[in-house]
């Protein structure tokens, strides 16, 4: 396992944007938290968002990063001190087997809190690619199994799935004649990230697995493939705790996991990915993308966001 390394949240400095707490709600006990997430992108977006709203409230927060979810939930077992609590932010499994799709946690963690947004999988795609798919697929010469052909023709990115998750959607796209060729982004940062995207764009017959609500999927013009995704892996963000967490503590991120809906994940994201990649001179970072979320997403007065830009009158 890799050593997890702390993420804290940096100080304004030369910010553009500067977001002043809300106040008014109930004081919580904890006065120092460490939140143990994963290097995935919405994993780390939304534990930063806790960490932020949480600290405008007093909390000294820590944030950790491990590569799987699985290694979160292990870690949730170690020893702390009484005066510190330890929460994990993940994105947990859905229950394939149930109707209601709850989402899996071990049995030893505590579900504290859920996201309604839904992390489904979609085959994306440029518009070209998209258009010689379905062209293909019509005039199959197998009637049977109009998307063996199209499917053969194509390279599909998956980056960072599990291998389980991977079988069950190998063995849904079969059972429809689909059988790409897959290939594992084996460290999905930033820079490869870009990568990828840039490939689906520029490149014929390139197919990568993202979440549906992923930024670049609208913003690059992307399409999906027409393909059942029915059976595919889903999951949500959720926090979890192996002790018992502070109602206060509990209450203010439920308070940041409950705005998060697919719609408000998708803005997250790219306000993250933007900071990221960022070249201004405003030097705007990940720390004011999350400021400005919580803004937008009201759990910061509108009124106390601040443009220091230089833009204002």
């Amino acid at each position: 396992m890799r050593k997890p390394h702390s993420l804290r949240l940096a100080g304004l400095a030369a910010a553009t944007l500067v977001v002043i707490g809300c106040s008014g709600q109930a004081a919580v006990e904890t006065n120092q938290l460490t939140i143990i997430t994963t290097s995935m992108a919405l994993d780390e977006a939304t534990s930063l968002a806790v960490a932020e709203y949480l600290q405008t409230h007093g909390v000294e927060v820590d944030v950790q990063q491990h590569n799987a979810p699985a290694q979160v939930f292990d870690a949730l077992e170690a020893e702390t001190p009484e005066d510190q609590t330890v929460v994990g932010i993940v994105s947990a499994p859905q229950d394939q087997q149930v109707e209601e799709r709850s989402v899996e946690v071990p049995d030893n963690v505590e579900l504290i809190a859920q996201a309604p947004a839904e992390l489904g999988f979609v085959a994306s795609t440029s518009s070209i690619t998209a258009a010689n798919f379905a062209r293909t697929v019509v005039n199959a010469e197998d009637p049977e199994k109009p998307m063996a052909d199209a499917c053969a023709q194509q390279t599909w990115f998956h980056p960072q799935l599990p291998e389980e998750s991977l079988r069950v959607i190998s063995d849904a796209l079969a059972e429809e004649g689909c059988e790409p060729r897959f290939e594992t982004v084996e460290t999905l940062d930033t820079e490869t990230y870009g990568a990828l995207i840039e490939q689906l764009i520029v490149k014929p017959d390139t197919v990568v697995m993202l979440r549906g609500l992923d930024p670049a999927i609208s913003d690059q013009g992307l399409e999906t493939l027409d393909v059942e995704t029915q059976q595919w892996p889903n999951s949500n963000i959720v926090a979890v705790s192996g002790t018992e967490v502070d109602d206060a503590l509990v209450d203010q991120i439920t308070d940041v996991l409950d705005v998060l809906d697919s719609e408000a994940a998708t803005t997250l994201l790219r306000g993250y990915y933007n900071a990221q990649t960022s070249v201004s001179d405003l030097q705007f970072e990940v720390d004011d993308a999350i400021r400005y979320w919580l803004a937008q997403s009201e759990l910061s007065d509108p009124d106390t966001v601040i443009n220091i830009t230089g833009d204002n009158e």
